[in-house]
């Protein structure tokens, strides 16, 4: 399905917004009506480039994915991209991801705050492959940037389930 990417200041995790219409339509290819409480979403342009994105349930308020302002920059997805989008149906669950911070900046911030990163991430991170780079907002406020190390077990892109659901 071909889709319109916007992406929007204000949103404080990594998981975006779909359309309405695309949220029916997915609904009604599920096999049980029901969809997951994070569903994985591939995102191919026609120039070949490919994004892999988390969706928890969040509806847009256009007719384009709403991605947050800080995911874009750091995963290079421009505003306004018209993309095929599908359900990425063979991701692993990550049995354990290994990040680091992205900068001397990002380090510092964590420094202070290192007893929400682990938590946080959970409720805001739903893909994640080695070499990505991905925003974490902690305190409402304070944004730290990670780079995904590695992951175990070794795939290109890892779902991450979130504890809650």
């Amino acid at each position: 399905m071909e889709v319109e990417v916007r992406v929007v200041g204000g949103a404080r995790s990594c998981f975006v917004a779909l359309p309405l219409h695309l949220i029916e339509a997915l609904s009604r290819t599920s096999a049980s009506g029901d969809l997951p409480p994070v569903l994985a979403l591939d995102l191919r342009a026609a120039a070949g480039a490919r994004w892999s994105l988390a969706w928890s349930g969040a509806a847009s308020r256009s007719r384009a994915i709403e991605v947050a302002q800080e995911l874009a920059e750091c995963i290079s997805l421009p505003d306004g991209t018209i993309a095929q989008l599908s359900v990425a149906h063979s991701l692993t669950r990550a049995d354990s991801v290994s990040i680091e911070p992205f900068s001397e900046d990002d380090w510092e911030i964590l420094e202070s705050r290192a007893d929400l990163a682990e938590e946080t991430i959970l409720q805001q991170v739903g893909i994640v492959y080695e070499g990505m780079k991905f925003p974490l907002w902690l305190d409402g406020h304070n944004i730290v940037k990670f780079v995904v190390v590695s992951s175990s077990p070794k795939k290109s892109v890892d779902l991450i389930l979130r504890l809650c659901c």
